[in-house]
C-alpha cells in the first residue's frame, strides 16, 4: 500500500520541516503551531518507509504522551482509513496495512530507552527532557534495513539547555537543520486565544511560546512579576455573598498547606492561609473545615491516588470531610502552573493585577512569590524548606480556573 502525504495541507513550517535533508531535523515552534501534529504524521510516513524496521516516538513522560502523541497517532491513522492496533501494555502502534511499527517511549529515564535497534526516532518536547534522551537516540537510529534513518525533534524553547547548544549547532557537529513557526501561524486557533495568551505571557514568554525564539526561562525568580507594593491589596468591601469562596491544597507532611481565596470570574484575591508542620490531610481537613467548612478546594491532583497504607486517599477525605474537590485527572506540567500564577500577577489590558494578595494573611505565600527560583529548569526549593508549598497550593487552582493554553489542550478529564 502506498501511503500519499499531502503537503498542500501543511502550514508553511511544516512543509519546510517536512522537506529538510539533514539527520537531525529541528522544528522549533510556539505553542499550538502544529509541532505534534506533524510530527506524528512524520513518523506515520517513517513507519511506512522503513517497514517493517520500527522507530520510537519519545514524550517527556508517558502521561503526557496520552495527552498529546497517542490521540494525535490514533486520530491521524482514523482518518487515514488505516488499519492498526495500539498495545497501551507494551507502548507499541501496529499499523496493519504495511506491518509498520511506532513505538512510544518516557523521557523521565533515559536508561529504559536502552536497548532497541532503531530506524528512526522522534523526541517530543526535547527541551523539557534531558540530553540523555538525545544521546540515546543517537546511538539507537541504526537499522540496518532502515530506507530512511532520521531523527526528528519537535518543542517550544523554554530553555538555554542542551537543546539550545544542539540547535545552535556552532562546532558543526550535527547534520542538522532547523525550521521555526509562530503560533499565529495556525489558523486554526482564534484570534481571543492569541490575544489572551499575549496578555497574559511576560516579553520573554511570548517570545518562546509564540515566536518559537530560544530565550531563557530558567532562570531568575519564578513568580518574578509579583510585587509587594502592587499585589498586598486591602478589600474589606468586597461583596462575600456574591463571590466564591475557595482553597488550594497542597499535601506535604511537613508542611500541609491551604491558600483560600476569593473568585470572581476574571480575578482572584487572597484571603487567608493554612499551614500545619508535620501533619496528615485528616488535620488539614479538619483546621480547614472550623473556619471554611464545605468550600470547594482545587488539591495537588496527585491525591487522588490511594497509597497501599491508607484506605482513602487524600482527595476522598477532603471529600468525606465535606469539601467539594476539583481537580485534574494528571497534574499539568509545573511550569503551565507558574505561568497561570503569572498570567494573574500580570493583570489586564488596564494595567491591573488580576491576583491580589490580603496584607498581612498570607506571609508564606508572598515569601514563596518571592523568592523561588529557577534552577537547571526546575524551581529551586528554599534551603529551610518552609515557603516551598504556598505557591503550589495556589498554582493548583488558578491553573484549574485560569488556564493558559492553547485552546483544545486538555491535562485529562477533571474531577
Amino acid at each position: 500500500m502506498t501511503y500519499a502525504i499531502r503537503k498542500a495541507d501543511m502550514r508553511p513550517h511544516q512543509r519546510a520541516w517536512w522537506d529538510l535533508d539533514h539527520y537531525i531535523r529541528l522544528l522549533v515552534g510556539g505553542k499550538g503551531c502544529g509541532k505534534t501534529h506533524i510530527g506524528a504524521l512524520r513518523a506515520i510516513w517513517l513507519s511506512h518507509v522503513n517497514a517493517p524496521a520500527p522507530g520510537i516516538c519519545v514524550s517527556p513522560s508517558y502521561p503526557i504522551a496520552w495527552r498529546t502523541i497517542i490521540p494525535t497517532l490514533k486520530g491521524l491513522l482514523r482518518r487515514a482509513g488505516l488499519s492498526y492496533h495500539y498495545n497501551d501494555l507494551r507502548k507499541a502502534f501496529h499499523i496493519r496495512d504495511w506491518d509498520g511499527a511506532i513505538w512510544l517511549g518516557s523521557g523521565e529515564l533515559p536508561d529504559s530507552l536502552v536497548g532497541p535497534t532503531l530506524a528512526w526516532a522522534w523526541i517530543d518536547e526535547p527541551f523539557l527532557q534531558k540530553k540523555g534522551v538525545f544521546d540515546e537516540m543517537i546511538a539507537r537510529v541504526r537499522h540496518a534495513d532502515a530506507a530512511r534513518r532520521e531523527i526528528n525533534l519537535t518543542g517550544t524553547p523554554e530553555t538555554l539547555n542542551w537543546g539550545y547548544d544542539v540547535a545552535m549547532n556552532d562546532e558543526g557537529r550535527y547534520d542538522l537543520g532547523m525550521v521555526v513557526g509562530r503560533t499565529r501561524d495556525n489558523p486554526s486557533i482564534p484570534p481571543q486565544t492569541i490575544a489572551a495568551m499575549e496578555a497574559a505571557y511576560t516579553e520573554q514568554m511570548r517570545a518562546a511560546y509564540l515566536e518559537g525564539r530560544f530565550v531563557n526561562l530558567t532562570a531568575g525568580r519564578v513568580y518574578s512579576p509579583f510585587d509587594r507594593d502592587r499585589h498586598l491589596l486591602s478589600r474589606p468591601h468586597l461583596p462575600a455573598s456574591r463571590l466564591l469562596l475557595e482553597a488550594g491544597i497542597d499535601f506535604n507532611v511537613d508542611h500541609m498547606t491551604a491558600v483560600v481565596f476569593v473568585r470572581g470570574p476574571y480575578w482572584l484575591h487572597v484571603i487567608d492561609e493554612l499551614r500545619l508542620s508535620n501533619a496528615n490531610t485528616f488535620q488539614l481537613a479538619a483546621a480547614l473545615g472550623e473556619t471554611y467548612r464545605g468550600i470547594t478546594v482545587y488539591p495537588d491532583p496527585a491525591g487522588n491516588a490511594r497509597h497501599s497504607s491508607a484506605t482513602r486517599s487524600d482527595h476522598q477525605i477532603l471529600r468525606d470531610s465535606g469539601f467539594t474537590v476539583l481537580a485534574h485527572r494528571a497534574a499539568p506540567p509545573v511550569r503551565d502552573r507558574v505561568n497561570a500564577v503569572n498570567g494573574l500577577l500580570l493583570g489586564s489590558d488596564d494595567g491591573g493585577p488580576l491576583l491580589t494578595l490580603e496584607p498581612g494573611r498570607c506571609p508564606w505565600l508572598v515569601k514563596d512569590l518571592e523568592q523561588n527560583v529557577w534552577r537547571s529548569g526546575e524551581i529551586d526549593k528554599l534551603s529551610d524548606r518552609s515557603a516551598t508549598h504556598a505557591a503550589d497550593a495556589l498554582g493548583y487552582a488558578v491553573e484549574y480556573q485560569f488556564p493558559i493554553q492553547p485552546q483544545g489542550v486538555t491535562y485529562g478529564q477533571r474531577w
